[in-house]
């Protein structure tokens, strides 16, 4: 039982190391924790409607609503009525943030990787793909009840 705790602890770990290079990478852009967040969303899927946005990142409405006001201030995001329903107010990224993307986020996931692919032998990236692809499966199953 031991042994399972701190394997999820180093996975753990890993997340937050990951996670503090790309916001330290990011800061030079002067984007906080919760702007970088809000923007992963987007990122992801956009448009998207504050609400929506606001679970995603399980934040409330009015927390979401002040961090999409900065971004929309700095020229990161843009708010759009919906043309069928004007109460809807969908949130994009801008072409400003898309650039910021491709030359921060992209450059940096790129030399990420391929420092990885020098640190480790194929053998050992297959056994760690097996290894986390065993531990998403039983949190999938715990997710939905199965097990």
């Amino acid at each position: 039982m031991e042994e399972v705790r701190d394997l999820v602890a180093e996975f753990t770990r890993l997340h937050k190391l990951r996670a503090s290079l790309l916001y330290r990478e990011l800061q030079r852009e002067e984007l906080t924790g919760p702007q970088l967040f809000i923007l992963r969303e987007l990122f992801q899927k956009q448009p998207r409607k504050l609400g929506d946005l606001a679970q995603s990142v399980q934040l409330s409405n009015s927390t979401v609503s002040g961090i999409v006001d900065r971004l929309e201030r700095d020229g990161m995001v843009e708010r759009k009525r919906d043309e069928q329903d004007r109460r809807v107010v969908w949130i994009g990224t801008t072409d400003i943030c898309q650039q910021m993307k491709k030359a921060k986020i992209e450059t940096m996931n790129s030399e990420f990787y391929a420092g990885l692919e020098n640190a480790f032998t194929p053998e050992q990236i297959e056994t760690c793909k097996e290894v986390v692809g065993t531990l998403i499966k039983h949190l999938e199953k715990k997710l939905e009840g199965t097990e």
